[in-house]
């Protein structure tokens, strides 16, 4: 039997990820939780084969929390599940060590066979997900690049940055204050040498971090 988590902010995706998978023989929805600091609690508790987590949710956003899922539970299968596909995204949560990354309008049964697949030790992208790796591993690679020093949590800050929105903004996005947006900001800028928001939004796009 494969023991699944899973974690979203919205109740009613919770619920129907829950009915979609406990209909398998082979899947038990062990656990679910509303954002990434329950998750990491529940992962202890209940002890999952998988965890299926948002990209976007409050406390710890998808991209910290598969970090710290990581660093912590390294033996758990993590599929991430996003309405974005946009290739930035996609190279961060695979650079931090996704297992899956599922399209939210996708066919249900993607979610059914991405389980069975990483519990097996493969992986499972969405097909547009993985047309775009693809593209990516045949695309000349950036030597040294700055961007794989950044932790999960300045990588979702980077770009929400290079989208327009003030520290404020962000906070209330990642549910955080304003003073830790504005040190995370303070690291990433020393991290990739730049002094002002707009060379970070130029370096955004010049690295193709965010899509012009």
């Amino acid at each position: 039997m494969t023991r699944v988590l899973i974690a979203d902010d919205h109740g009613i995706v919770r619920e129907g990820l829950r009915r979609l998978l406990e209909r398998e023989a082979d899947i038990e929805v062990c656990g679910e939780a509303a954002d990434g600091e329950d998750l990491l609690e529940q992962i202890g508790t209940h002890q999952p084969d998988v965890v299926i987590l948002d990209i976007s949710m409050p406390k710890l956003g998808g991209l910290e929390t598969l970090e710290r899922v990581r660093r912590r539970f390294p033996a758990v299968k993590a599929i991430l599940l996003s309405v974005h596909g946009d290739p930035p995204l996609v190279q961060s949560a695979v650079a931090l060590g996704a297992d899956g990354y599922l399209l939210k309008n996708g066919p249900a049964a993607d979610v059914i066979e991405a389980v069975r697949a990483v519990v097996k030790g493969g992986s499972f992208f969405s097909p547009p997900i993985a047309k775009e790796i693809v593209a990516q591993l045949r695309a000349p690679q950036r030597a040294g690049d700055p961007f794989s020093m950044l932790s999960g949590r300045e990588r979702e800050i980077v770009h929400l940055i290079a989208d327009g929105l003030s520290a404020k903004e962000i906070a209330a996005a990642l549910h955080i204050s304003t003073k830790t947006v504005e040190a995370h900001r303070t690291s990433l800028m020393r991290k990739l040498g730049v002094r002002k928001a707009t060379e970070l939004v130029r370096y955004a796009l010049r690295f193709g971090l965010v899509e012009p």
